[in-house]
């Protein structure tokens, strides 16, 4: 049974700061995205800016503990912090387990931060469709700090790169991560690279990080740090937030905020024009259709071009003039 709620409700509560209004605006977002516009036109007066920091990197790198880690110590300079966990969904039950909590519990009933797990539902890029939506209105409700936590998926991590303003990716001690790391291309989008796990070692993967560091290019200006953490016991937390607030105020000095900016937002114009076009191809393509093309495919798996080609040829296209 579909839960209905009235928005112009929620949007009063939500002004007045109540989390659980909050949370009921995202899930309607999340479900319902074609109510976005409805809620977000509430806001146009609010100017706030939320700083946004991505962390990434492979399973079972610590970025849940990491992330609690940093938010506890954003909490104790009296910070108000957004966090959104994306875990990966099934493919076969549509389901993730969302315990992102379970590895924050020391910060989550802070009053000045709010959780939401989201699963990514088979969205790509390590994120959720919604995550973008949700930034929105935690910056609405005047969080001072986002932070996106992938799901961690390795090689498929780069649309953080369009959401966030410092990326953070994490690597731990004998998952041969520098190498990974070099073949996926994840060098390029990393602001600040963390060898997370140090009890275990890890001088040696932060080496061999420096190397790569120092023969590769940076636009910009803006050479990424490494650090070593142990985010169970909190140590080296402090020198990573030292690095963070680094790279947040090269990025303000050298007008390259604004540039993310632009590309956090160009990131959602596509993502919105993406959806628009699902939609009219639903609407003109059935699902029978699909099924017969690829009945058809199984015989004649070359022809497969031809078969889609085929499909649209049927198919006219025509834009809505304005009256």
């Amino acid at each position: 049974m579909r839960r209905e709620y009235d928005i112009d409700l929620l949007i009063g509560k939500f002004k007045e700061k109540d989390k659980i209004a909050l949370a009921r605006l995202i899930s309607i977002i999340e479900n319902h995205p074609e109510k976005a516009s409805d809620i977000f036109k509430n806001f146009n007066h609010i100017k706030h800016d939320s700083y946004i920091i991505g962390i990434t990197g492979s399973p079972g790198v610590g970025k849940s503990t990491l992330t609690g880690a940093i938010a506890k110590r954003l909490l104790k300079e009296g910070k108000s912090i957004g966090v959104i966990s994306v875990d990966p969904t099934s493919p076969f039950s549509g389901g993730a387990f969302l315990g992102d909590r379970v590895r924050m519990t020391e910060v989550s009933l802070d009053p000045n931060i709010f959780i939401r797990s989201l699963a990514s539902r088979g969205y790509r890029g390590g994120i959720s469709r919604a995550v973008l939506d949700i930034t929105l209105l935690y910056e609405a409700f005047g969080m001072d700090f986002i932070i996106i936590e992938t799901v961690g998926v390795g090689q498929s991590e780069f649309e953080i790169y369009n959401l966030a303003y410092t990326i953070i990716v994490v690597m731990v001690p004998g998952y041969g991560d520098a190498i990974q790391m070099q073949k996926a291309g994840i060098i390029e989008i990393g602001d600040i690279y963390d060898v997370n796990k140090k009890d275990l070692g890890g001088a040696d993967i932060a080496a061999h990080i420096d190397m790569m560091l120092d023969d590769s290019t940076f636009q910009g200006g803006w050479r990424p740090p490494v650090a070593m953490t142990n985010s169970i016991t909190g140590e080296g937390i402090d020198e990573l937030i030292e690095y963070l607030y680094g790279h947040k105020e090269h990025l303000e000095l050298s007008e390259l905020l604004r540039e993310r900016k632009r590309n956090r937002f160009a990131y959602k114009v596509r993502e919105l024009l993406y959806y628009k076009i699902d939609n009219v191809l639903e609407s003109l393509i059935s699902p029978d259709e699909i099924k017969e093309i690829s009945k058809t495919a199984i015989d004649n798996k070359f022809q497969i071009y031809d078969l889609v080609h085929d499909l649209f040829s049927n198919v006219k296209f025509e834009r809505k003039k304005d009256d």
